[in-house]
């Protein structure tokens, strides 16, 4: 699945305040279901970055991490396969911003989800910046679906989840962001395609805004 790739740097910082990666509370959760809707996640093309420079070689070292093995029940027609694609969507998000390998988060969602592949756009960006996430894991405490059918063709899967604190390196010349635990809630709208179940839309609620060290 190929994304458009913006060149300009700043506009990682407020793509990535939809994924729960940078302050939520300086930039809103709007363009991710909680708001109007009406902001332009371009507006910080223009923004100076004040942030100090650092020598990239003194940056926190991008981990390595292996490609988490999806779960079976992804391919059954079933309220567990649901709640498990959702699960593996988050639980594999910081593979993805760690590595920029998005193949995962690919074969989860479907083209008509907007929040979904701006997820994609944005890790490709932070991969081509030479940017990664430190940390940040995610844990899905919770999750329940329902569905429509017998089986079940489509639905809603709500997670309970949390997230540890992370470093954002997003630009190696710049100090990185440090980023406090959050958590909240996820509500994804999901389809069977014959196969799998993919992911056709994401809302969320953080519980409070996480804060930039």
């Amino acid at each position: 699945m190929g994304r458009v790739k913006r060149p300009v740097q700043r506009i990682i910082i407020v793509a990535l305040a939809l994924m729960l990666v940078v302050p939520i509370g300086i930039f809103g959760v709007t363009q991710f279901g909680g708001g109007d809707g009406d902001q332009d996640p371009t507006v910080a093309e223009e923004t100076t970055d004040t942030r100090p420079t650092v020598n990239p070689a003194e940056q926190p070292a991008r981990p390595e991490i292996a490609a988490p093995e999806p779960p079976a029940a992804m391919a059954e027609q079933t309220t567990e396969g649901a709640e498990a694609t959702l699960t593996f969507l988050l639980e594999s998000y910081t593979y993805m911003m760690t590595t920029g390998d998005t193949s995962l988060w690919e074969a989860s969602i479907d083209d008509s989800c907007e929040v979904c592949l701006s997820f994609l756009d944005n890790a490709q960006l932070l991969e081509q910046q030479g940017g990664y996430l430190v940390g940040g894991d995610f844990t899905v405490v919770s999750s329940t679906f329902e569905g429509a059918g017998d089986p079940p063709a489509s639905g809603s899967v709500t997670a309970d989840f949390s997230q540890d604190a992370s470093t954002l390196v997003d630009d190696p010349t710049r100090t990185p962001y440090e980023l406090e635990p959050v958590s909240g809630q996820l509500q994804a709208s999901i389809l069977w395609d014959g196969e799998r179940w993919r992911i056709t839309d994401m809302s969320i609620a953080p519980d409070e805004a996480p804060v930039a060290g």
